[in-house]
């Protein structure tokens, strides 16, 4: 499977601030989100446990993958705090959400736009970062569906407001999740907040089993990154070959994609 490469968008942590905002005026939106199906064969696929290397039969890694994606449902828009005047919460768009929720969805957006650069799908002339936070179904060529959007907050102990901070977008596939979009709101930024935030992904991500996480680093991005405070390594070409043969991701014009093991001996349902 080939990665798929979203030619005009900046990455992880742009120090560029261009803001392209949702109008607070707009009515909430919500969209559907579809699932497609398949009715192709599927082959064995390899799985190394720490039982050794085995075969395990597609049944079984569906059965896995639901169990994953199950678990990571199970809080999805569920305020978790992270220090005294701090939130973090998962989030998904779908018809079913409640309009609170989209409103935040809204502000993750908005966040998003603040740090990076507006880039269109080079094949739908879409927002590809409204594509991704809404689920949005499109004709183009790049995979934007099955996204979470991460949210840090600030809640104002005067009247209890809760201030966007940061954001990011995460997809899982087989194992793997992918950080495509991480936003840290200007005002926010060198106060850690990048990375509370993404303690607390990982977190969650290796409770429900996820082994590893990757994500494209802007260049200027690369250090902070790589650092030992964050974690991530540089993948070699052989790493991003071997990957791109299972999965799909997306991978952004002048980028190094980077990743982060987060279980060493993946968790296997017998």
């Amino acid at each position: 499977m080939k990665r798929k490469r979203a030619f005009t968008m900046a990455s992880s942590w742009s120090s560029t601030v261009k803001p392209s905002r949702v109008p607070e005026e707009e009515s909430v939106r919500c969209w559907e989100s579809k699932t497609a199906s398949s009715n192709r064969t599927r082959p064995q696929i390899q799985s190394r446990s720490r039982r050794g290397s085995k075969t395990r039969n597609i049944n079984d890694v569906l059965k896995d993958e639901r169990s994953k994606i199950s678990g990571i449902n199970r809080i999805l828009g569920t305020p978790i705090p992270v220090s005294n005047n701090l939130t973090w919460r998962l989030l998904k768009s779908h018809m079913r959400i409640e309009s609170f929720y989209c409103t935040k969805l809204h502000s993750a957006l908005n966040a998003i736009h603040e740090c990076f650069e507006p880039s269109k799908d080079p094949y739908t002339n879409r927002d590809i970062a409204e594509d991704i936070v809404f689920d949005l179904e499109s004709d183009s060529e790049l995979n934007l569906r099955g996204f979470y959007t991460v949210v840090l907050e600030r809640r104002d102990d005067d009247d209890g407001h809760q201030e966007m901070i940061g954001a990011a977008t995460v997809r899982i596939n087989k194992g793997v999740a992918e950080v495509p979009l991480v936003a840290t709101r200007p005002q926010f930024r060198r106060l850690g907040m990048c990375r509370i935030l993404m303690n607390e992904l990982e977190n969650r991500l290796m409770e429900f089993g996820i082994e590893r996480l990757v994500l494209p680093s802007a260049q200027s991005a690369l250090n902070t990154w790589t650092s030992s405070s964050i974690g991530f390594s540089m993948m070699s070409e052989a790493e991003i070959s071997e990957l791109s043969a299972h999965h799909e991701f997306l991978d952004f014009k002048d980028t190094v994609m980077c990743h982060k093991i987060l279980l060493k001996h993946p968790i296997v349902s017998l």
